[in-house]
């Protein structure tokens, strides 16, 4: 059993060896939390809709476009906690042929980050407004284990065998510094470009486990790097009521070490460069105004999440396209919407609802894996089953509110799903 695990890895990184290859198929990477929200507050408890509105110092990142209705020096704070359901393959039976994973178990636990989520300073001009911010992507935190899982041929071979225990221990941030301008071309019509540094921090150890519970294979994620990528934005006020946004980000491929080890293979380890391709985001927004207390929202964005697996390459699998294809992901569209009701009181006080629909991006084997054999000896069907824990799309519910004061604005806000839960504190002032 070592002898062929060992095997097969040698032969995933003859692929691999002396080139740069994309995302890989380790357990870790079955759900990562990607949240393409717009910040602060006040858009979440709007379902996250705000690209046609934009009108308060977040727009740096949403659509710096909105950066010219600003008329004095803003600064804006926030800070997310984020609770994080992971679920994961822990036990039970999967048969092969025909493929049937209905005997499988699984697991799942809460995994919690606070942080400061975003900040941005802008300094309007007449015509011309420049900003600096930082944002994070993913901020995410688990630590969890495996029994793995046992499986049989379902065929009169009367094979059968285990698909091996694993431990994850992941830490992944991705944070975005960036500096925007917004240009008013005239009344109606604004420009906004955004210049972005992204920086990936990662930190992962997957262990696997030979049955006996003697250790196997150490697959670590580590060094993160930087890139640039821009945003665009665009906003135009339609009439009096009603304003549209548009916004593309451009996020660059991020690189980081992927390392190999084996104990039973001492002084032997494999290293190669490995990229976390961020996904692209266009977007485009509407934001009405049926009074002068009344705001409703609406953003389509489409997330180019297929960019995160277009190169997906393994260490284990020698069958790089049978076994890889049915794990790349999808493009999806979100749909958020949100309205926002502020009182004329002394101090205005405003309460927000909303709801968006996150399409799924997790990464979930679809189809039938085909019969493998190495050395004779029928493989386990490993991706198919350590890969099949994802819940699909989700619908969140937001709720928030918001007080102003002659210079300074704060609002709360919530984002409740079953794979996610979110609260935010974010603070505007002005000076």
């Amino acid at each position: 059993m070592k002898k062929m695990l060992a095997t097969a890895v040698a032969i995933g990184l003859i692929g691999m060896t002396g080139q740069a290859v994309a995302i890989t198929d380790n357990e870790a990477n079955a759900s990562l939390p990607f949240s393409f929200t717009n910040p602060g507050a006040r858009a979440m408890g709007m379902g996250g809709a705000f690209l046609g509105l934009s009108d308060d110092a977040s727009a740096a990142y949403t659509n710096p476009a909105g950066l010219t209705q600003l008329v004095s020096p803003e600064i804006a704070l926030e800070i997310r906690s984020v609770d994080t359901n992971t679920r994961w393959l822990d036990g039970g039976n999967v048969q092969y042929n025909p493929f049937n994973s209905s005997g499988l178990n699984y697991s799942s636990q809460n995994d919690d980050t606070t942080s400061l989520r975003s900040f941005s300073f802008v300094y309007p001009g007449e015509r011309m407004s420049f900003a600096v911010y930082r944002y994070e992507i993913v901020n995410y935190e688990t630590d969890f284990q495996s029994a793995g899982a046992t499986w049989t041929t379902g065929d009169d071979s009367g094979q059968f065998g285990d698909i091996f225990a694993y431990d994850v221990n992941g830490n992944l941030e991705i944070e975005v510094y960036g500096a925007a301008m917004g240009f008013k071309v005239n009344d109606q019509f604004s420009l906004g470009l955004g210049i972005n540094y992204y920086y990936l921090d990662i930190s992962a150890t997957t262990d696997r486990f030979f049955p006996n519970g003697d250790p196997g294979v150490r697959e670590a994620s580590l060094n993160g790097d930087g890139g640039w990528g821009f945003n665009l934005g665009a906003r135009w006020a339609a009439t009096d009521w009603m304003s549209v946004g548009l916004s593309w980000r451009y996020a660059p491929d991020l690189n980081y070490d992927s390392l190999l080890t084996a104990p039973y293979a001492p002084g032997e380890s494999f290293l190669t460069e490995t990229d976390m391709n961020v996904p692209d985001v266009f977007g485009i927004g509407f934001s009405f105004r049926p009074s002068d207390a009344w705001i409703i929202n609406f953003d389509v964005n489409r997330v180019f999440y297929s960019q995160i697996t277009d190169d997906l390459n393994s260490a284990f699998e020698s069958d790089q396209v049978t076994e890889l294809d049915p794990l790349k992901l999808k493009d999806g569209t979100e749909i958020h919407l949100g309205t926002e009701y502020t009182f004329a009181t002394k101090y205005p006080f405003s309460i927000r609802v909303g709801a968006w629909h996150d399409p799924a991006h997790e990464m979930v084997y679809r189809g039938t894996p085909a019969p493998t054999d190495f050395n004779t000896t029928l493989l386990p069907p490993v991706n198919a089953a350590t890969f099949s824990a994802g819940r699909g799309s989700q619908t969140h519910y937001t709720f928030g509110a918001g007080m102003a004061f002659s210079n300074f604005q704060i609002d709360l806000g919530a984002d409740f799903s079953d794979t996610s839960d979110m609260l935010s504190l974010s603070g505007v002032y002005r000076f």
